[in-house]
């Protein structure tokens, strides 16, 4: 008889039985079958409650053993930017360090001749850390998988790194610089390679992290930017714990939202007691993404963003044609490296497109002509090219294209060329140069451009830490708070469901929470302007 289909379950149980003893409930089922099989159990600490991969039949029978107060699936949830169009590639340089835009526009270097975030734990749930980053090894701290129960959280994505160097990473004159660089950084691995994961990895990472905070003490932040649209009664209440212990909680709104439907609060931002961040332009524009609602706190910088990936993970673009100079985008799948010599113009890449002077040379290809770009690369390289360079034929400046079928298990292990892809304007002046000869290069990178409200919040978490830096004394409510009231209007005046109460800033912030460090008389904190009345937005996928 084949075994029962099992799906991840979080098993709720009554103050006092402990999850340990409660993960002995599981031996009665088991006790019932002829052959007991092998579980993924996690049991949590600091929450009332396991999780555990169960059949339906297994799940119903727990709902009726004493000491459990419900049983519940687990719900999805995945990573909330960095997979999202980017209007163009945000520059850094090469040769030291780039402040990204986004520092300046929250005001966080108007602070840090008084603070950077020293003493302030910030603990990025997420993909993990690649804590061996140039930018972040300084300011480690530690962490935790709730994948391998390990306590080696390796980011596996590039999204944890992303958001973990908008947070903290360091100001060493290298790469780029966080909003809070001096700030303990820690990373819990919650969410798999692809980005996605379950609520009950979340709470384990939030369980590991009250563990933290009772063991070290200190003021802890966490930063989620992950979610979907579907809530969990489980992970309400883990977070509400977390709340109850002193943490302050900061998450992604979600990126659901279209110009002309704007998506409801993803979860867990829209649980009470988080500080949910949407997103802006740089330019202060509402990012057409950013999820909206009575549940969003603040806004942030979140279209190409600057930050931190895994350690040679990204990639550094260009064409130079004589003294100009053309920023490009890697394909995915292409080689790492420079080529240089005459180009040849191979049309749209269809067969019998690729003259013999093409050996040797580069192959300059027009997008389109219903030929796939793994197409059009591998007919340049079959005629001997040495690099390939892909002309967009729209105006659309984002250039987010793959040499990688997932209809062609192949095309991940093939040995592509140099494939590098040029907007539709730049592809013109390449043309018109005059050049013949043309250099194409695409090297390895530790950082590259995102875009999400998963960037935004970040930003809110070096906030702040920068804030509580400042004010160590200050309640996680009081940062909140503080947060809140001082943020720059930028909708409707007042709160409203756009941009919630507005920009965050981190000098108005730190100020008010301790105007004595910034040379300012005291105020009275004032209250925060909370939204009233019931949300009219229908909750959609997400």
């Amino acid at each position: 008889m084949a075994a029962a289909s099992t799906e991840r379950y979080v098993v709720a149980l009554k103050p006092g039985i402990g999850a340990a003893r409660g993960v002995l409930l599981l031996r009665d089922i088991d006790g019932a079958s002829v052959q007991p099989r092998s579980r993924d159990v996690s049991a949590f600490r600091a929450l009332d409650g396991f999780a555990a991969d169960l059949s339906a039949e297994e799940a119903a029978a727990l709902r009726h053993s004493p000491g459990v107060r419900y049983v519940e699936k687990a719900v999805e949830r995945h990573i909330l930017g960095g997979d999202l169009p980017s209007a163009t590639n945000a520059s850094r340089n090469l040769s030291g360090q780039t402040v990204p835009a986004g520092i300046d526009v929250v005001r966080a270097r108007d602070v840090w001749g008084v603070t950077r975030g020293q003493n302030v734990n910030v603990v990025v749930v997420d993909t993990g850390v690649d804590y061996r980053h140039p930018d972040l090894a300084g300011v480690w701290a530690g962490g935790f998988n709730t994948l391998t129960q390990s306590s080696d959280p390796m980011d596996d994505n590039n999204h944890g790194t992303h958001v973990a160097g908008t947070i903290a990473a360091v100001d060493n004159d290298l790469g780029v610089v966080g909003v809070a660089p001096k700030a303990k950084l820690w990373g819990v691995k919650v969410l798999r390679a692809n980005g996605t994961g379950s609520s009950d990895r979340v709470a384990a990472g939030l369980d590991w992290v009250i563990q933290q905070k009772r063991i070290l003490g200190g003021n802890w932040i966490i930063n989620m930017s992950l979610g979907s649209s579907t809530s969990s009664v489980f992970e309400r209440e883990a977070v509400a714990r977390v709340v109850a212990e002193g943490i302050l909680i900061v998450a992604a709104s979600g990126n659901e939202s279209t110009s002309t439907a704007p998506a409801p609060v993803s979860y867990p931002a829209a649980y009470p007691g988080v500080l949910a961040v949407g997103a802006v332009h740089p330019n202060l524009q509402i990012a057409s993404f950013s999820n909206q609602g009575t549940e969003l706190g603040v806004v942030a910088p979140g279209v190409d963003v600057l930050s931190s990936i895994r350690t040679g993970a990204g990639s550094i673009s260009f064409v130079q044609a004589g003294a100009s100079a053309f920023n490009a985008a890697e394909l995915v799948g292409s080689k790492k490296g420079t080529a240089n010599g005459e180009y040849v113009v191979c049309g749209v890449g269809k067969d019998g497109e690729f003259p013999s002077s093409v050996n040797g040379r580069i192959a300059v290809i027009n997008r389109g002509g219903d030929v796939t770009f793994a197409l059009k690369a591998k007919r340049a390289k079959a005629a001997g090219a040495t690099a390939v360079v892909i002309l967009n034929n729209v105006d659309d400046p984002a250039l987010n294209f793959t040499l990688i079928d997932t209809a062609d298990p192949t095309s991940s292990s093939f040995d592509w060329p140099i494939t590098v892809a040029l907007s539709r304007a730049d592809g013109a002046r390449l043309l018109a140069s005059g050049n013949a000869s043309i250099v194409v290069s695409n090297i390895a990178d530790d950082y590259d451009s995102n875009n999400g409200t998963s960037m935004a919040s970040p930003h809110a978490a070096g906030v702040a830490a920068l804030a509580w830096s400042v004010a160590q004394s200050a309640t996680a409510a009081d940062i909140r708070n503080a947060m809140t009231v001082n943020a720059k209007d930028l909708g409707a005046a007042g709160f409203d469901n756009v941009f919630g109460h507005g920009l965050i800033d981190a000098l108005s912030t730190a100020k008010m929470l301790n105007p004595a460090a910034f040379g300012s008389p005291a105020t009275p904190a004032p209250p925060v302007n909370q939204p009233s009345g019931r949300r009219i937005l229908r909750r959609g996928r997400g």
